[in-house]
């Protein structure tokens, strides 16, 4: 059996994704769930305990082997890869995830940078998005000001390239703003993507049993979901 596999994207970098996912990971253990988050392209990988993957993999219950394109240099995927004589390729980042999903329960893949950051020349994250075909496509974006205006922007390129996207997340920022905890309200007026939960800010393990993640996990699981595979 092949298990499910759920992508993490969002409007940009630096926004929690690897925050989120871990938690998301712990809650999934927490059902009894064999679950386990890979990151296929990291940049700004220097000291691998503390890297995206290795926080991923210590959120995980199950352990998939997984190497990933892994970069030094904190820069765009396609930038760090042409610096160091890589070409990142969509399918075959693609299919190294795919032999990771027969594993486990579940299978969550986080993306580098934003959803159309690029990997290369001709191909950004979306581009691999579509390659993965995954059950679910989660959307993270920074409950603040602008984020409509990313929402808007990010979902309207998705639906161009076409790519679907399953639900959106806010998450709360550092230091919130006028516009923070009302942007959830005007979602729904503004874009045919649904919002699944706001996410306030809280370490990994308080965030983990957090109502707002458990709505986000029964989600990804199923019974609750009727995206199917694509």
């Amino acid at each position: 059996m092949t298990g499910r596999l759920v992508v993490i994207s969002g409007t940009g970098t630096g926004i929690g994704k690897t925050h989120v996912a871990e938690a998301i990971l712990l809650a999934l253990g927490a059902r009894g769930l064999r679950a386990a988050g890979v990151k296929p392209v990291e940049t700004g990988y220097v000291d691998a305990a503390c890297s995206d993957a290795a926080r991923l993999a210590r959120a995980s219950s199950f352990h998939v082997k997984h190497s990933g394109a892994r970069f030094a240099d904190p820069v765009s995927p396609h930038v760090a890869a042409r610096e160091a004589g890589v070409t990142l390729c969509a399918a075959d980042l693609a299919a190294d995830v795919a032999d990771c999903r027969p594993q486990v329960d579940l299978l969550l893949a986080e993306l580098a940078g934003g959803l159309f950051s690029p990997l290369s020349d001709v191909e950004t994250n979306a581009d691999f998005t579509k390659r993965l075909r995954p059950d679910i496509h989660l959307l993270l974006a920074v409950d603040r000001l602008g984020v409509l205006h990313d929402l808007i922007a990010t979902t309207r390129a998705a639906a161009a390239t076409p790519l679907p996207i399953d639900g959106v997340v806010l998450v709360a920022p550092q230091t919130p703003d006028s516009s923070t905890g009302r942007n959830a309200a005007e979602i729904p007026r503004l874009l045919a993507v649904p919002i699944i939960a706001v996410l306030p800010r809280a370490p990994t393990a308080d965030l983990a049993r957090s109502r707002a993640i458990a709505t986000v996990v029964d989600r990804l699981l199923p019974e609750a979901s009727s995206s199917g595979s694509r």
